[in-house]
């Protein structure tokens, strides 16, 4: 089963335009409803600036880029793993209290609030902030050790991202065993993780083998049947698991007769 990772950004790509467009002519009231987000957004609380958090997912995204800027896959894939690790803090007494104390930058009523929702999803007792947010946007928070954003909003944001790549894989997942099942491939399934694998910010890449993409076009090219053990279309191969039902007249195979071949 492929194994997608649920954390890493692409530098300098956020889309926080929406947070920028304000205008001198607007009334007060609708200066509010711009900047705030819209009900149900999920774009951390309804009450929470926009404009703050994108000038945060900015501030952060920039020094993110400027740590792994010389940074080469394997390394890039290793400084992942590591903040993944400082965010997957041990939710005992001690460590809680300690990732509570920290407080976001800046510190201003917006940034706050985020920060103290954050907790509060942390110790369930609250929905999490940053449901609604993007991929990227979630990466750029889950990734940033600038300070910008606070240890439970990094993992906040990473839980997010996760409970979204839970729900991917179990849907393609179910879709592969029908056309495993049905066809005896697995070339839509390939194609389904290559094209999810490259819409990932290249954070969320860096774990795997730089040959990951290439090797699933590869997989999809062949189009393999593993009913016939055979490539695209050709019939079944001496051996296969077709072959094996056709000479003893079965419909079905079980594990017991896979293994006496």
């Amino acid at each position: 089963m492929m194994n997608i990772s649920t954390v890493g950004i692409e530098p300098g790509a956020l889309s926080v335009a929406q947070g920028r467009k304000t205008s001198s002519d607007k009334t007060s009231s609708d200066q509010a409803q711009a900047t705030r987000a819209p009900a149900g957004a999920g774009a951390v609380a309804d009450d929470v600036v926009i404009s703050t958090l994108a000038g945060r997912l900015s501030k952060a995204a920039t020094a993110t880029s400027a740590t792994v800027q010389d940074y080469d896959h394997a390394a890039l894939g290793v400084w992942v793993k590591d903040n993944t690790t400082e965010i997957l803090y041990p939710l005992d007494a001690e460590h809680k209290a300690a990732a509570a104390r920290q407080v976001p930058e800046p510190n201003d009523a917006a940034s706050a609030k985020s920060a103290a929702a954050a907790t509060a999803f942390v110790d369930r007792k609250g929905p999490n902030p940053f449901a609604g947010l993007s991929r990227e946007q979630l990466s750029t928070i889950s990734n940033d050790d600038s300070g910008t954003f606070t240890i439970n909003e990094r993992r906040a944001a990473f839980t997010q991202a996760y409970d979204e790549e839970q729900a991917w894989r179990t849907q393609v997942v179910a879709q592969a065993m029908q056309e495993y099942n049905t066809t005896g491939k697995m070339t839509n399934f390939f194609k389904s993780v290559l094209g999810h694998f490259n819409t990932l910010p290249q954070l969320e890449q860096s774990p795997y083998p730089a040959s990951y993409a290439s090797d699933l076009a590869d997989k999809i090219k062949l189009d393999f049947n593993y009913f016939n053990h055979a490539a695209g279309d050709g019939g079944p191969t001496p051996g296969s698991l077709a072959d094996l039902l056709k000479n003893q007249g079965k419909k079905t195979v079980d594990l017991f007769d896979l293994l006496i071949r």
